[in-house]
């Protein structure tokens, strides 16, 4: 081997060409050591590399030792020849290792060792360096060669790492383009999430990553879609804003990179993964149409968190910089999903409009009336429906106030949300606040996991309080705080939820008359008599009894597995003249009773069995004309009996304007432009007389 060293230029060139055709710096560090080892007829030799901190050389490759060496072995700057070389930045060729002060022994048969700082101008970034079992086994022709080579190599291997670099980042765009392209691709919103993390799994390596969508009712950051989560993980993973390093990346409304969350102490790890390798983590928030501008800074929605194995610092520089972008896509797929969602809503609201319009003498499915107070109640739900104010219906018992509820929910915005429906009296005091809020695990005995209560699983929707007079001083000051503020805090817990959730009430008591015996809050009973629906008793509009009784009894055979009944004269007359203190409800189990108990086609009125002692109706009559048309001259007697002195002018003709606007509001299905056309107001006059005759409370 010593004739190679006869024209070292020579030599060098060859080694040149072979260095050339390597592919990666990997392969450039192992050819480069295989050339040295050859051309210098040395043992062993390793090249090593100093790591991001610039405090410790790194093995990167090495031959003539065990295969674990790397792991092993990890010098310090300054520390044996090598450690030193690089310190100075100048050969050193140690002839008797046994005599050198800073010589590490790290094989015991090294006898003498030779060791070439790798640099770049004055930049040392590693050492090359061979060993020998001989004594002065290398010479000044073998430090020349090795000089030059380590001086040759660097200026390849510099740019080889930006060849890489480069690759690198070009790889990264190609991704980055197919990942936008099914930007706006799917309906829902998870599915792109998951194709972008299986991409990034599948092209970059990415060994775990999670996007995070924060939900405002329980303040935190939850997992929307992931990868190498378990379903443990997932449930486990939650975090509050400022919480962890996913929580700052969310309240900081900025990117957090860390390159090896091994060794940084905000990163929680909550999901209790283990990892073998060095990772670095990326956390990157998003919002909703993008990246935040200024002072208008749009609202945070969410963070990206990725996962992938440290490789150097250019590549974390890179994947920082990736994680960035894909968050402002996520941000984009959110926006994009809103404005769909929006359409779909808009879409959904004219349908609403339409199925009104096409609607019949009935209005509501399952509410009957054709009596002109029913007309004026359906005109009010009608207005009341879209709204998002609480409403309050009043009426006896067993008018029909949760049917009512029902209606409202079912033809409003919030109808593909739950409707969530109790009965404040039929729950004990000290159980209904439970009940209705939900409560801690542990606020109790017996509370052995949280448990969310109704208001909260009405979010989104409506929830339904039927005989809210029954409702506990205490209890209406909570209920008042969601009506409010539109939060609670559940029994047993400091954590203040927000939520969403549109409050229909209902009572058959004088809230009135409670507020002035301090039995319920003034304040909550404004809160809630926003909107007032109030239920004409059956005594009211006997005229409906044909249109009531035909449709209970087809419910009450069907429901029986009976033939379609009928009802004969002489039992409608009968029925005519009850006073039907239980309402619509009674009636129900007066007819149910007569269909069960008779095998007939048709009852009569010696099936219908009334209450005892109980003081009888005179048939209603309706005003001249078909049942629930106007008749001007009467009302106008009315008006004018009850009337003042001196007032009679401003009376009648306000209740024939007011009248007047309720059949032309009735007429153009409460449009309130057509309206305003047809009387020749403008529609600020009109919202005025609205107001002024109290046509509809909301």
């Amino acid at each position: 081997m010593q004739n190679a060293f006869t024209n070292p230029l020579v030599a060098l060139h060859e080694v040149t060409l072979s260095l050339l055709t390597q592919d990666s710096s990997e392969q450039l560090l192992n050819a480069l050591l295989d050339r040295a080892v050859e051309f210098t007829g040395a043992d062993s030799g390793t090249i090593s590399i100093l790591d991001e901190s610039r405090k410790f050389l790194e093995i990167k490759a090495f031959r003539g030792f065990e295969q674990d060496l790397p792991k092993t072995v990890k010098l310090k700057i300054g520390e044996g020849v090598t450690g030193r070389c690089i310190v100075t930045g100048k050969l050193r060729n140690v002839g008797d290792t046994a005599q050198d002060k800073y010589y590490i022994a790290v094989r015991q048969d090294i006898r003498s060792e030779l060791a070439v700082p790798l640099k770049v101008g004055n930049k040392n970034f590693g050492v090359i360096s061979v060993d020998s079992k001989r004594l002065d086994a290398f010479n000044a022709e073998h430090e020349e060669y090795l000089q030059m080579l380590a001086d040759y190599a660097a200026q390849i291997f510099t740019t080889t790492t930006s060849v890489e670099s480069l690759s690198h980042r070009t790889h990264l765009l190609e991704v980055l383009l197919q990942i936008s392209g099914a930007l706006g691709k799917y309906a829902d919103i998870k599915l792109f999430f998951e194709e972008v993390i299986q991409v990034l799994a599948e092209k970059l390596g990415v060994r775990r990553a999670a996007i995070y969508l924060y939900d405002g009712v329980t303040n935190e950051l939850a997992v929307s879609a992931s990868l190498n989560y378990s379903p443990e993980e997932i449930q486990r993973g939650r975090y509050t804003p400022g919480e962890g390093v996913t929580g700052k990346a969310f309240k900081q409304r900025k990117a957090i990179a860390i390159a090896d969350i091994s060794q940084d102490n905000q990163f929680l790890n909550k999901t209790g993964h283990q990892r073998e390798e060095v990772m670095s983590f990326f956390a990157a928030p998003f919002f909703e149409g993008g990246e935040p501008r200024g002072s208008t800074a749009l609202t945070t929605s969410g963070v990206f968190d990725m996962e992938i194995k440290f490789q150097s610092q250019s590549r974390f520089e890179d994947h920082s910089f990736l994680a960035q972008i894909l968050s402002s896509l996520f941000g984009q797929a959110l926006q994009i999903e809103k404005l769909v969602q929006q359409s779909s809503r808009e879409t959904k609201e004219e349908n609403i409009i339409l199925r009104r319009q096409l609607k019949s003498t009935f209005e509501f499915e399952s509410i009957i009336g054709a009596h002109p107070r029913m007309a004026e109640l359906f005109a009010r739900m009608k207005m009341a429906a879209d709204s998002a104010s609480a409403v309050l219906v009043t009426g006896e018992s067993g008018t029909g106030k949760e049917l009512i509820a029902s209606a409202l929910h079912q033809n409003s915005i919030r109808s593909a949300n739950a409707l969530v429906k109790i009965n404040c009296a039929a729950i004990p005091a000290d159980l209904l606040e439970s009940e209705l809020f939900g409560y801690a695990r542990g606020a109790f005995t017996g509370a052995v996991d949280d448990y969310k209560g109704k208001v909260l699983s009405a979010h989104k929707g409506t929830l339904f309080l039927d005989e809210i007079g029954e409702l506990d001083l205490k209890l209406q000051a909570k209920l008042l705080r969601v009506l409010q503020e539109k939060e609670f805090s559940p029994l047993g817990s400091n954590k203040v939820i927000k939520v969403d959730v549109r409050i229909i009430a209902a009572t058959n008591a004088n809230l009135e008359q409670a507020v002035k015996d301090k039995t319920f809050r003034e304040d909550l009973f404004y809160r809630l008599n926003v909107v007032r629906l109030s239920i004409p008793p059956l005594r009211e509009r006997l005229t409906d009894l044909p249109l009531l009784i035909q449709h209970l009894l087809e419910k009450i055979c069907e429901r029986n597995n009976k033939p379609a009944m009928g009802l004969n004269e002489a039992a409608l007359q009968k029925l005519q003249t009850y006073a039907f203190p239980g309402n619509i409800r009674e009636l129900e189990n007066i007819l149910e009773r007569a269909v069960v108990l008779n095998s007939k086609k048709e009852i009569d009125a010696g099936d219908i069995q009334l209450g005892d002692g109980l003081v009888t109706a005179t048939p209603a009559t309706p005003a001249a004309g078909p049942a629930g048309s106007f008749d001007l001259r009467s009302y106008l007697k009315e008006a004018a009996a009850d009337a003042a002195p001196g007032q009679i002018f401003d009376t009648v003709v306000n209740a024939v304007e007011k009248e007047l606007i309720r059949i032309l509001l009735n007429q153009n299905q409460f449009n309130k432009k057509k309206t305003s056309e047809a009387l020749g107001v403008n529609r600020v006059t009109l919202d005025k007389k609205i107001q002024q005759y109290g046509l509809f409370e909301i």
